[in-house]
């Protein structure tokens, strides 16, 4: 028996004390883990170091380091650092940034589990940040091991978008308090976004196929896509401007319908960041593919993916559990179609 101030306490009560305070501050941690705020802050983390992620990739195909750590998960066969050579240590620091990637993507799990009150969407979406990341993973050892096959690296960057455009739609979906979300403009509307993503799509796709054609294999020697350089390269301007009049024509519909100012703003993010990739691409090619400028043009890539996500997820709304949205209209110049009045009813 302790004796303390004067009160005797028995061992066991003192014991059960101290596990009732640590209960507490595991509570508490939970409890902060927990709160809305964390889970978007995680998400944002994730799309700038994803973002990051793209371009460090980038920057180890045009400098040629590709290959500077020839085996995988170790960098050399005999240590897992990499050795002081230029070569090594840039693709040393883009596997430092991959897994700088994978522990916000662990701890973005983390939160929406903890998150109250529990949404299964949120848990879907950083359980997708998940998959993407053991997939990008994967597929870049097995780019390592098979030499930077084309193929392989192309697919490596298009997952890569991928992953950031999941990490930007739990960014915005952990912004609400509710779960449900409903398209809240006419069809015509989310069908020209629709097209710029799909656009997108294809032109990123495009683009790693001129990488892929190009003079950057990321490492001597490296096998190349059996194409045409300038064909390539011509086919991806012509998918970018065909982007570029979607964009200009989605222009002319916000002003018709008279679209809020936060529509704008989103919109002013995208034409923007399409206008300066734009001029670096053309910059791209007018200076043969200097690597610099083909860095910042990749970089940029994916910023407009983030940019361009975004603009198509504002024309959705948060909606409660049991109710509908269809009273409330983005634009005041046109209501929702038949279709989501009837889904509402």
């Amino acid at each position: 028996m302790l004796e303390r101030a004067g009160v005797r306490v028995e061992p066991s009560a003192l014991a059960a004390a101290r596990r009732g305070d640590a209960w507490t501050a595991t509570s508490g941690w939970r409890e902060r883990a927990g709160q809305p705020d964390v889970l978007r802050w995680l998400a944002f983390v994730a799309v700038l170091s994803i973002v990051g992620l793209i371009g460090s990739g980038a920057w180890v195909r045009l400098s040629g380091s590709g290959l500077g750590c020839p085996t995988w998960p170790d960098c050399t066969r005999a240590s897992v650092v990499a050795p002081a050579s230029y070569h090594a240590l840039v693709e040393f620091v883009n596997r430092c940034i991959i897994t700088t990637v994978g522990v916000v993507v662990a701890l973005s799990v983390v939160a929406s589990l903890l998150r109250r009150p529990f949404r299964r969407d949120l848990l879907l979406l950083s359980g997708g940040l998940v998959a993407g990341y053991v997939g990008e993973a994967v597929l870049g050892g097995i780019t390592v091991l098979m030499k930077l096959a084309p193929a392989l690296v192309a697919a490596h960057l298009l997952l890569a978008m991928f992953l950031l455009a999941d990490a930007v739609v739990l960014h915005w979906r952990a912004g609400s308090r509710e779960r449900g979300f409903e398209v809240v403009v006419h069809r015509g509307v989310t069908l020209l976004a629709d097209l710029m993503l799909l656009a997108t799509v294809v032109v990123v796709a495009a683009g790693t196929v001129v990488a892929g054609t190009g003079p950057h294999s990321g490492s001597p020697g490296t096998p190349r896509f059996p194409f045409d350089f300038r064909s390539t390269a011509e086919f991806h301007a012509v998918v970018g401007m065909f982007l570029f009049g979607l964009v200009v024509a989605a222009c002319f519909l916000l002003f018709a319908l008279r679209a809020p100012r936060a529509a704008w703003r989103r919109y002013g993010a995208a034409v923007g960041l399409l206008g300066l990739q734009g001029a670096l691409g053309y910059a791209t090619w007018f200076s043969h593919i200097e690597v610099d400028v083909t860095e910042a043009h990749v970089f940029v890539a994916g910023l407009l993916v983030a940019a361009l996500v975004r603009f198509r997820l504002g024309f959705s709304s948060a909606r409660a559990a049991g109710t509908s949205v269809v009273g409330s209209v983005v634009f005041p110049g046109v209501r929702p179609d038949t279709q989501h009045q009837k889904s509402g009813q």
